[in-house]
């Protein structure tokens, strides 16, 4: 190593001390301070007359257990909207009338049926739609609802998760697919 990178590292890491230092500096100085450069007393504090305190306030923050039971709550509600969604994305059909390998599969580890609908990205049209695919189910192959001409079509497969009871739409995740018609 020469002494021009040497004396560079040195430099540099010189300065990285400094501003270490002049931040622990800054922060001490903010702690002892306090928000308007009065200094922070440990007295008391008594209420502004002027202020109007909520009744309903208690002494406390959160405690760490009731910590734990909103994560575990809201990590709930998480896996409940969950979607996994799974299918073949690149379906192949002999002709436009013929069924094709789709393999769409509702993950056993979802919670609701799906339907799945399938729009073709070029036009918008809706070229598939399924009924409602039980948790644990799987459509192996189908026929499009269109009959489409030979070629390759870039598309959009939305899975629904839907109500077992309403069949109403619980939310949706969707995945680009293509679609392949050969003859």
């Amino acid at each position: 190593m020469n002494k021009k990178t040497e004396r560079s590292k040195n430099f540099s890491r010189n300065a990285g001390i400094l501003i270490g230092v002049l931040l622990i500096i800054a922060i001490l100085l903010a702690v002892f301070r306090g928000c308007e450069g009065e200094p922070v007393t440990d007295a008391p504090v008594t209420p502004n007359p002027g202020i109007v305190y909520d009744d309903g306030a208690v002494q406390g923050g959160w405690d760490e257990a009731d910590t734990d039971k909103i994560i575990a709550s809201l990590n709930e509600k998480v896996e409940e909207g969950m979607i996994n969604i799974s299918m073949n994305t690149s379906p192949s059909f002999k002709d436009g009338t013929s069924a094709g390998n789709l393999m769409i599969v509702n993950e056993s580890i979802n919670r609701y049926p799906q339907v799945v609908e399938i729009t073709r990205n070029d036009t918008g049209e809706t070229i598939y739609k399924s009924g409602a695919i039980p948790v644990g189910s799987k459509i192996e192959s189908d026929a499009l609802d269109v009959n489409l001409a030979p070629g390759t079509y870039e598309c959009t497969a939305m899975f629904h998760n839907v109500d077992p009871t309403t069949g109403a739409s619980l939310g949706c995740a969707g995945a680009i697919i293509h679609i392949t018609v050969q003859e």
